[in-house]
């Protein structure tokens, strides 16, 4: 029997160290950067629900990672063999469980699926010493792909929304507008032009953000007349001003075009119903990713203009070997407003 450290949340702003059993079934991985996601912070920093923090808590976080082989008893991953670590798990579901299966509907999949778990949510996440993993939820990282890898939840996350929104690689439409200067609407806004060969136009808020969008076209949200209309919209924005930029969207959206919602907002949000009618505008949200996601994830860090760019979000490397390491990241990550991530480098 084998047993590691994990890092795990027990209320908001404390960290305490676990030691766990750990099963050695499949395939036993060693997690070595992380990153920390928006969903992390809001439950490091307490702002859920009291309700709903004293049934996720205690929880290792994390979603985001990649990791190395340490063993496995197939052979199919060689031990040093670098992977990216996928959070989303599926459950063991018949199908039967439901009225409706979502599972095989090639739009929705495991992500959508109530009984399907997912890491640093309502499973616990890669803040771990060692993780025994099944193959499905690895994928190989290729030589030419360092740390940046880490990243590549993020970007299955804008393949999964290009996905939603209906495109393919022989897509007709060639063009999207992308509404958030944030590092969701960065990466899809990089997923819709090098994936999928898109004309990007990004409506943002922040020049220092948007100076970084020099692969698309910049409009700034609070002067938007020379924005041209369009046939599909993804709005990244997120927070209450997410329902200020899906109105935008709603208003210059052709008659038959398409709003993916990305972006989560706290509160309720207001839209423009009378448009939506009017013009037979469709709206979907889109939120994680499955394998398939991550597989074009991978494959687009594969890209050097890709990459570089992913690069530019690399804020810093940080050492983590111990908790109060582990802390300092939390509160950097939790006060920066920069179009970016500290990203982590951690061994227990």
């Amino acid at each position: 029997m084998l047993f590691a450290k994990s890092y795990k949340i027990t209320e908001p702003k404390r960290f305490e160290i676990f030691v766990e059993d750990i099963r050695n079934d499949n395939v036993l991985v060693r997690p070595d950067y992380l990153a920390v996601c928006k969903a992390d912070i809001r439950y490091y920093l307490g702002n859920r629900s009291l309700r709903i923090l004293k049934r996720k808590f205690p929880m290792s976080l994390i979603h985001e990672a990649t990791g190395v082989v340490v063993r496995d008893r197939s052979g199919k991953f060689k031990s040093g063999q670098r992977v990216v670590l996928l959070p989303c798990r599926k459950s063991d579901c018949d199908g039967t469980k439901c009225e409706v299966c979502v599972r095989n509907n090639p739009h929705l999949l495991d992500n959508y699926c109530p009984e399907s778990k997912f890491c640093s949510s309502n499973y616990d996440g890669f803040s771990k010493e060692l993780i025994d993993l099944e193959h499905e939820y690895m994928i190989p990282i290729p030589d030419e792909i360092g740390p940046e890898a880490v990243f590549s939840e993020l970007i299955s996350v804008g393949c999964c929304a290009m996905r939603r929104a209906g495109f393919t690689e022989n897509e007709s439409v060639k063009s999207v507008t992308v509404w958030g200067d944030g590092i969701m609407g960065y990466i899809i806004s990089l997923v819709a032009k090098y994936g999928f060969g898109c004309d990007v136009n990004i409506v943002g808020l922040n020049k220092e953000k948007l100076d970084m969008f020099d692969f698309a076209n910049v409009y700034y949200s609070n002067d938007i007349e020379a924005l041209p209309r369009m046939s599909v919209a993804i709005e990244a924005v997120g927070g209450n001003a997410s329902g200020i930029a899906a109105n935008q969207a709603i208003d210059k959206l052709y008659s038959g075009g398409k709003l993916i919602l990305s972006g989560v907002a706290n509160e309720n949000v207001p839209l423009n119903t009378r448009m939506v009618l009017e013009h037979g505008i469709s709206i979907r949200g889109t939120t994680r990713s499955v394998r398939c996601d991550f597989e074009k994830a991978v494959e687009l860090l594969t890209i050097p203009e890709f990459r570089e760019h992913i690069l530019r979000l690399m804020l810093s490397i940080n050492d983590v070997t111990n908790i109060r390491e582990y802390y300092a990241i939390f509160e950097k990550e939790s006060k920066s407003t920069a179009l970016g991530k500290n990203i982590m480098r951690i061994s227990f």
